[in-house]
């Protein structure tokens, strides 16, 4: 991988769900269907803003809190499964995705995913949407860190797989917990991204959250950050 050397980047993180695919919309309609089955009822502004970004397991634990009993496998199991099938049929790229794979290659900035997703989904996703050559083994997934999102792990865990310098590395999440994760791990770079469809009612204050969870700049297109990190 060749650069030009016009990018003060080195290395690019990227959040999965919700920024290289648009797949949030069908996992909190299917976390909304499942909450439902142990009577707690969520608006779609409050999903996101709860849940967005963050791991099943604490997604677990808040339901048998608010639920009063032990969610056992039935949520996980039924959730997951849902989804799966739901990623089967739905899901997608977001748009610009591969042409900004094809500029940071072509700039020679390696690039990764960090994502709170199981291991398991993540793969399957991959597989659907065709782009698990793009990554060989640089996919980084909650379950090999002890805690998730908002806590620095993941980040900290992809940093030291690629050898990478928090100071020449970028991030770009969707997600509140995803960017108070990757400045916890001393990141600075930390870039929001609100294209996806499961921010359509909440654009702008997703946006503005983002900006004060650490986000230096906020965009809704995937094309902007090849100008964006080579400024």
């Amino acid at each position: 991988m060749k650069g030009t050397g016009m990018s003060r980047f080195e290395a690019v993180i990227f959040d999965f769900d919700g920024v290289i695919v648009d797949s949030e919309t069908i996992s909190l309609d299917e976390l909304q269907r499942s909450m439902a089955m142990f009577g707690i009822e969520k608006s779609w502004n409050e999903l996101v803003e709860g849940f967005l970004g963050h791991s099943n397991a604490s997604t677990r634990a808040y339901i048998e809190k608010t639920a009063g009993r032990d969610a056992g496998d039935e949520f996980p199991n039924l959730w997951n499964e849902r989804i799966l099938a739901r990623f089967t049929t739905d899901l997608a790229l977001m748009p610009g995705t591969l042409s900004l794979f094809d500029h940071l290659e072509a700039e020679g900035i390696r690039y990764c995913i960090a994502t709170g997703s199981s291991e398991g989904r993540l793969q399957h996703a991959l597989d659907v949407v065709g782009i698990g050559h793009r990554f060989e083994d640089r996919l980084y997934s909650t379950d090999r860190v002890a805690n998730g999102k908002p806590a620095p792990d993941i980040f900290l865990h992809a940093l030291e797989a690629l050898g990478a310098d928090p100071a020449r590395t970028a991030v770009i999440e969707d997600g509140i917990a995803g960017t108070i994760g990757a400045r916890a791990a001393g990141i600075e770079a930390v870039f929001g991204f609100v294209g996806g469809t499961h921010l359509r009612e909440c654009v702008d204050w997703q946006a503005g959250k983002l900006s004060e969870a650490g986000a230096l700049q906020v965009t809704k297109d995937l094309s902007d950050f090849e100008a964006i990190l080579r400024a």
